[in-house]
């Protein structure tokens, strides 16, 4: 039995780390415990769980399956991953002096 397409990892050049089915289960868990909170201060706790515990290659793939639908995937957890994915491209584009 194979898996529905859309729980197929996008291809890349690095190896997966898990598989993505995998990865949509944990991150459902991560957004059925910030359920309960406000929608901004859930959004902020899956971010903050993604960034410390989450490899980069965990997040990339989340963010690839985001882009490509989010399918399954709570709206506390999709928030989340977007500042993150926020995050990271605000970090990138600064040029500037180091900020105090």
């Amino acid at each position: 039995m194979s898996s529905p397409a859309h729980l197929h990892a996008p291809p890349s050049a690095e190896p997966a780390v898990m598989e993505l089915e995998r990865l949509l289960t944990m991150a459902g868990q991560i957004g059925d415990f910030f359920a309960p909170y406000p929608p901004e201060r859930a959004a902020e706790g899956v971010r903050n769980h993604l960034r410390s515990y989450w490899e980069p290659r965990m997040r990339a793939a989340l963010l690839a399956h985001i882009e490509a639908g989010a399918h399954g995937l709570a709206p506390q957890v999709v928030a989340g991953a977007r500042l993150l994915q926020d995050e990271a491209a605000a970090k990138k584009s600064y040029y500037g002096p180091p900020k105090a």
